[in-house]
Formats: C-alpha cells, sequence, structure tokens
C-alpha cells in the first residue's frame, strides 16, 4: 500500500511542479481577470467536478451531514490559505524570491505535517519521529541552499534582495519577513484544514466510499474558504483596475483556454496529493505534506533548468544542483521514517 502511496504522491509532485508554468503568457487578461476566472473555475468549482466524478451524485450530501462547526474551521483555514498567497506576492516585491520561497517552504514544511499529527492523535514513536523531524532539518538546508542559488543568481544579474534604497529598507524587510512567516503558515493551512476536514470524509467511507476518492471531500470545504479570499481580492482588483473589458479583448480565447488547463493541473496536484495520503497510512498527512513540497520543488527546478533559467550562471547553478541533491536525501530519510 505504501508503495502505491508514494507511486500515486510523485504523480501529484509532476502536477504540483509544473504548476508554475500554467501562470505564464495569460495574455490579454490582467492578473486580475485571470485570476478571478481562476478563483471561480479552479478553487470553487474543481473540488466539487472531481468529488462529483469520483463519488458520484449524492457527493454533497455527505457535506450536509457534517457539523456546521467543522465545515466552518476547515473554510477557515482555507480562507486563510487564501489571503496568504497575497502575502507571499507582497513578500517578493520586499525581500526577493529566493529569501521568500525557503521561508514559505520551511515554515509549510513544518507546521503543515507537525500539526495534522496533532489532530489526529497519530504521534509515532520516538525513533520514528526523531527521523521525520531530521528529514525536515535536512530539507530545510535543501531549501536554504536552493535560495542561496538564487541569492548568487540575482548578484550575478546585478541585482538585490532589496527594495529601493534610503530611510525604511530596515522596516520594510521586517514587513517583508513577517508576510513570508505568515505565507507560510497559510500554505500549511492547506494540509491542516484538509485534515481537520475528515469528518464528512469519514461518513462517505462509512457509507461504503472508497477512501481515497472519499479524501476529494476535504478539499470542498477547504477551498469553499479559499475562493471567498481570493475571487473577492481579484474583484476589487478589477473594479478598481478597471479592467472587466479583458474578458472581450481580441485574442482572448487563448486565455480563457489557460484558465482552464490552470484550474485542472492545481487541483489535479492536491486531488491526487489527498489520493496518495489515503494510501501511506497513519502519518500520510504528516510525511506526505513534506515530500509532496519536496518533490514539487525539485520538479519545478527542473522545469527551470528546462527553460534555461540558469544559462550563463554556472556557479548558481550548480549550487542549485546541491540544493536538489540535498532535498533528495531529505526525501529518502522522510521516505524510510514512513516506512518504520
Amino acid at each position: 500500500m505504501a508503495v502505491a502511496g508514494f507511486g500515486v504522491l510523485l504523480l501529484a509532485t509532476l502536477f504540483q511542479g509544473s504548476f508554475g508554468i500554467c501562470f505564464k503568457k495569460y495574455q490579454p487578461f490582467s492578473w486580475e481577470a485571470f485570476w478571478a476566472l481562476f478563483s471561480i473555475i479552479g478553487v470553487l468549482l474543481m473540488p466539487h467536478i472531481w468529488a462529483f466524478i469520483g463519488i458520484g451524485g449524492d457527493y454533497f450530501s455527505y457535506l450536509t451531514q457534517t457539523p456546521t462547526p467543522m465545515l466552518i474551521g476547515g473554510a477557515l483555514a482555507g480562507f486563510f490559505w487564501g489571503i496568504s498567497s497575497i502575502w507571499y506576492s507582497r513578500a517578493i516585491d520586499y525581500i526577493g524570491v529566493s529569501l521568500v520561497t525557503g521561508i514559505n517552504l520551511g515554515l509549510s514544511n513544518l507546521l503543515g505535517s507537525l500539526v495534522p499529527m496533532a489532530i489526529l492523535g497519530t504521534w509515532p514513536s520516538p525513533s520514528v519521529l526523531a527521523l521525520i523531524l531530521a528529514g525536515q532539518a535536512v530539507l530545510l538546508v535543501g531549501v536554504i541552499v536552493l535560495s542561496k542559488a538564487g541569492f548568487m543568481k540575482r548578484a550575478e544579474q546585478g541585482e538585490t534582495e532589496e527594495p529601493g534604497a534610503g530611510d525604511g529598507k530596515k522596516s520594510l524587510f521586517m514587513v517583508g519577513f513577517i508576510m513570508a512567516l505568515a505565507s507560510g503558515a497559510g500554505s500549511a493551512a492547506i494540509n491542516i484544514g484538509a485534515t481537520a476536514s475528515g469528518t464528512p470524509v469519514n461518513i462517505a467511507v462509512e457509507a461504503g466510499v472508497d477512501p481515497m476518492m472519499a479524501s476529494l471531500l476535504q478539499w470542498c470545504v477547504v477551498f469553499a474558504g479559499g475562493f471567498v479570499a481570493n475571487f473577492f481580492y481579484a474583484l476589487y482588483k478589477l473594479v478598481k483596475n478597471h479592467t472587466f473589458s479583458d474578458y472581450t479583448k481580441p485574442g482572448c480565447g487563448k486565455a480563457y483556454g489557460k484558465v482552464l488547463l490552470t484550474s485542472f493541473v492545481w487541483f489535479a496536484a492536491l486531488g491526487v496529493y489527498g489520493f496518495a495520503t489515503s494510501l501511506l497510512g497513519d502519518l500520510g498527512p504528516a510525511v506526505g505534506w513534506v515530500m509532496f513540497n519536496g518533490l514539487a520543488l525539485i520538479v519545478a527546478n527542473a522545469w527551470g533548468f528546462k527553460d534555461g533559467e540558469w544559462k550563463g550562471f554556472e556557479k548558481p547553478k550548480k549550487v542549485a544542483l546541491i540544493g536538489n541533491a540535498v532535498i533528495i536525501v531529505a526525501l529518502v530519510i522522510l521516505g524510510i521514517s514512513n516506512g518504520m
């Protein structure tokens, strides 16, 4: 079962690591025009479409049987994730993408694995927990090395990680640092919210639904809140920037297609990840989340190498390769811990 779980997890990371590619070239849409549609199709509708296909037309009844406080709790976690995605983009403006990525992924992995253990009450033996924490520490080292490669590349490009010069630089750095921490907690909130939204999943399983398919119900709960945060912020930007006309611009047909592709790839990553956690056993939501993020980072870097993002930056490229190698070591450690 665990072997199958790791295979499914690998598929999920391929989707997750490839997701960033979908955000390129969606013109003539503005960001807000693209994001508003993505929020509707990807964040709100896609979880229900998958649940309908995987479970059947009565999937919604399992949600309505769930106590309202539990639904609200999961949705609030999703709402926090939606807010954090905005903080993430703002933090990049203040302290740079390399540092933000390292902070975000490190905190997301830590909270996104340990909090589900507490929620589920599935604390492993001290030796297994020590191995999980060791794997996390090694993964964090890999992320730091990748961040260093990003710093080196930006330095060779003549760029800096700090915005502008003059008074307020330190305060802006602190604002960006705090936003990066918050975005990491928000990223972890997806996994925490999904774990806390296990009631409709359990109800469906008791009714005879396959556990792997029943896992789709958790995303219907979490991303109800995520939709609210993302859509209404995009709507605010549409109104503020007067960009509703983007939806009728010449050549917008390709942009509509890009929204559909992005929505599918984005949710496929999480939907298939949910399948993997159901196959990985009690520690699936904890160990699986760390491996999901780590492997996805490797896939994303592979796309970056393929697209020539590191072309002409040989020293930073070597450092980035070392970072990926360290992450692979961390994933091996975590894989061993899940099999103990």
